[in-house]
């Protein structure tokens, strides 16, 4: 399955590739940095402005390390959804290609856009590529 993700529901979007793994299926997104995070500027930085900024006080370098790559804070969504009580969520992320602009390995003529989870244009949002070119991302 080939997914298009311009201006799709970020979780909307997860938890849909989440069940397709689950079920099996080969996921491929292009688009990650189009996808949409429903909610104002000013609640949705701060979230991931603290979660990037998060480090261990006795040594830095140690503690939890958060992308500012879309794809890969895409890939850390969907990773939430899976299934985490043994090696499964490991062998499921591998079926499972992120991509944040088109890209010639894949053929976008088969690509599918999930109408029923796109953004509705009246609710304030943020495009993921913003968040992480805010949060210093480099792609």
């Amino acid at each position: 399955m080939i997914v298009n993700a311009e201006g799709l529901v970020a979780g909307r979007l997860a938890s849909k590739v989440a069940k397709a793994a689950i079920n099996g299926e080969d996921v491929v997104i292009i688009n990650a940095e189009k996808v949409v995070l429903v909610g104002k500027q000013t609640a949705i930085m701060p979230k991931f402005k603290q979660r990037v900024e998060a480090s261990v006080k006795s040594n830095p370098h140690y503690g939890p390390k958060y992308d500012r790559i879309p794809s890969k804070m895409l890939r850390r969504m969907i990773k939430g959804m899976l299934p985490n009580k043994s090696r499964t969520a490991e062998s499921l992320l591998k079926q499972i290609s992120i991509y944040n602009l088109t890209t010639d390995k894949v053929d976008t003529t088969k690509a599918i856009t999930m109408e029923d989870i796109k953004c509705n244009q009246k609710h304030d949002f943020m495009l993921l590529g913003d968040v992480a070119k805010a949060l210093g991302g480099k792609w």
